[in-house]
């Protein structure tokens, strides 16, 4: 056989890696030959990078690994099966009074359902002081760090460090309250806030149930988030369960479970490439939850939950990460593991 010949048996590396997917899938040689052949390639080249293919600890370790990955797809499955029968938090997301901390962990915690609670925040002294009007007397030109430029960003959450921007309280006030919607000066949670000397006494006006939340409050562990109305936060899910706090305005959160591996095909690190309110999409993967949380309220989002964030009006919410047990899931990060950006 001459090289000409060789090289004709040799399989271009898209077709091999076809065959090597479909070998460790557990299809059949016979199957995977038949096919390759149906679609015009040499029944001699086709059967020999078959054959190599199919005899290599490369292949047989592969098989193992798939059938791992259909256990646990299994698995979620059950999960996402078990959800599907219970109405609240899957079909509905309940509202109602702070429930016991034994009720709100056996119920909400750990089965890591959301439950949005409607007299947490109302005790707060900040629903009444954080007006636009109030905080632009109290702080004047104190600075605070904001995302600027988001509307020209392409991905403006995940690289949002080059669109840091200080700015005085009263300008933020203001540029919150213009007329219309924008999406392109946001406080969020990264820009540390609560962490500022100069703006600590805004945690005065925060009242958390010690029982839930220690005995004190933990800025590094709390995150303000300051926009007019428009700001948008895309799809995606933390690795803390959290308590989103509603403080000014209105915001729209849509939310899918961990389990849903289509938003999980589509991510990008804790992102999801799907827009939930994209009504043009004909294939959309997955049904959302959605509610409208109020100035008020608290919406429990266990770690690991899909969800996006969109502000109806000017808003102030706080997200709480500090528990009064353990609270850190840094580790999960299903999406990086998908990619290969992070080991399994």
């Amino acid at each position: 056989m001459t090289d000409a010949d060789d090289d004709a048996l040799v399989l271009h590396p898209q077709w091999q890696a076809w065959v090597a997917e479909n070998l460790a899938r557990g299809a059949g040689s016979d199957e995977v030959i038949a096919a390759l052949v149906e679609d015009g390639v040499e029944p001699a080249a086709a059967e020999a990078c078959v054959d190599e293919l199919d005899r290599s600890p490369g292949i047989q370790e592969a098989r193992r690994l798939w059938r791992r990955v259909g256990a646990l797809e299994q698995i979620v499955r059950l999960r996402g099966e078990h959800r599907h029968r219970q109405a609240e938090g899957h079909t509905t997301v309940a509202r109602r009074p702070l429930p016991s901390v034994d009720a709100l962990v056996a119920r909400y915690w750990v089965p890591g359902v959301p439950v949005i609670l409607t007299d947490l925040v109302t005790r707060w002294p900040a629903l009444e002081r954080w007006t636009p009007e109030r905080l632009a007397a109290r702080f004047g030109d104190e600075p605070i760090e904001a995302c600027v430029g988001r509307q020209d960003a392409v991905d403006p959450d995940p690289t949002w460090k080059p669109l840091r921007q200080e700015l005085g309280m009263r300008e933020l006030m203001e540029r919150i309250t213009r007329p219309g919607r924008s999406n392109d000066t946001y406080v969020i949670a990264k820009n540390a806030a609560l962490r500022r000397p100069g703006l600590r006494s805004l945690l005065d006006d925060i009242v958390l149930p010690p029982e839930f939340f220690g005995d004190s409050l933990t800025p590094d562990r709390m995150g303000l988030w300051i926009g007019p109305a428009g700001t948008h936060t895309p799809l995606h899910h933390d690795g803390d369960d959290s308590m989103f706090c509603q403080v000014l305005g209105r915001k729209r959160i849509r939310l899918a479970p961990p389990e849903s591996l289509p938003l999980l095909e589509r991510s990008r690190g804790v992102y999801s490439h799907w827009d939930p309110g994209d009504a043009l999409e004909p294939d959309a993967p997955e049904a959302m939850l959605e509610v409208v949380l109020a100035a008020g309220e608290a919406l429990f989002i266990p770690s690991g939950w899909w969800h996006q964030v969109d502000a109806l009006d000017p808003s102030i919410s706080v997200s709480v990460l500090e528990w009064a047990w353990p609270n850190d899931y840094g580790w999960y990060r299903p999406g990086s593991v998908l990619r290969g950006s992070q080991p399994a």
